[in-house]
């Protein structure tokens, strides 16, 4: 079979979303919810897991934990893979070790900061946590990471680096405003922490998934592009989620192309009496 063209290909459902959940959490909150039970339906995880873990990874894991909850059926966690998205994570303890470093030395400097304040550390800390044996990937770290997290998640059902994975979960996570820190590495303000979990699942026509993810290309320039913060990107996906009048959303990229959410209309179905009268 010939390929389709890539900007022809690129103009068909490329994912569906099977399941979602966004949390929210002010920094104040994110200690109790290192030990908090999972939501109802949701996954544990092994005791203390998240003791050192950086916040963005403490309330994205709880997003993953909810949206598994809201699954219509059993999905096998052990065939699924992970991108994450994380913007400017692990911050604080690397401000706070830095501060330590300084006054005591290196014997202060905790050896857990490298494996939960890096970029993959998101991705890998969800996989070992609720036994996920697909590729595990930290994607962007940057303002533009919403984008090109959703960009990598996608392409891996293209480039076949998902082979054997039956689903992706896209992550996504960042402070809606930047910690503020004393000369110690203590934040004294309470900024809030939002995290997104999709599960993308490969499109097709006979798929039953009421949100799918659409890639454009669009040519434009970097500079005419406005960038989408990821509130914005929770909000309307819980809005097409609900069926409200908003039906698509579109992430653009600095790379000309745009990441277009959409919510499928069910199809009206005519009773047979109907279309004979109709005939």
């Amino acid at each position: 079979m010939t390929p389709l063209p890539f900007r022809q290909r690129c103009a068909t459902p490329d994912c569906g979303i099977r399941s979602h959940a966004t949390v929210e959490a002010p920094l104040s909150a994110v200690g109790p919810l290192r030990d908090a039970p999972p939501p109802a339906g949701g996954p544990p995880l092994p005791p203390r897991f998240l003791r050192h873990c950086d916040e963005q990874t403490v309330v994205a894991l709880r997003a993953v934990q909810e949206a598994i909850s809201r699954l219509p059926e059993p999905l096998p966690l052990d065939r699924c893979g992970v991108v994450a998205a994380p913007c400017q994570a692990g911050r604080i303890t690397t401000a706070r070790s830095l501060a330590q470093l300084r006054v005591g030395g290196a014997v202060t400097v905790s050896p857990h900061i490298v494996p939960q304040c890096s970029l993959h550390s998101l991705a890998g800390a969800v996989s070992v946590a609720l036994g996920m044996h697909g590729p595990h990937l930290g994607i962007g770290g940057g303002p533009d990471a919403l984008a090109e997290g959703l960009f990598a998640a996608m392409t891996l059902f293209h480039g076949g680096a998902a082979a054997g994975c039956d689903a992706v979960w896209l992550l996504a996570s960042e402070w809606d405003t930047e910690p503020v820190l004393d000369p110690a590495g203590t934040p004294i303000n309470d900024p809030v922490c939002r995290a997104v979990a999709l599960l993308l699942v490969p499109d097709s026509e006979e798929s039953q998934e009421r949100l799918t993810l659409t890639l454009h290309v669009t040519g434009t320039s970097p500079e005419d592009i406005e960038q989408t913060s990821l509130a914005e990107f929770c909000r309307a996906v819980e809005m097409c989620a609900a069926g409200s009048a908003l039906t698509a959303w579109g992430v653009s990229c600095p790379w000309g192309m745009e990441i277009r959410l959409g919510a499928r209309v069910p199809a009206v179905r005519i009773p047979s009496s109907r279309r004979r009268e109709a005939a």
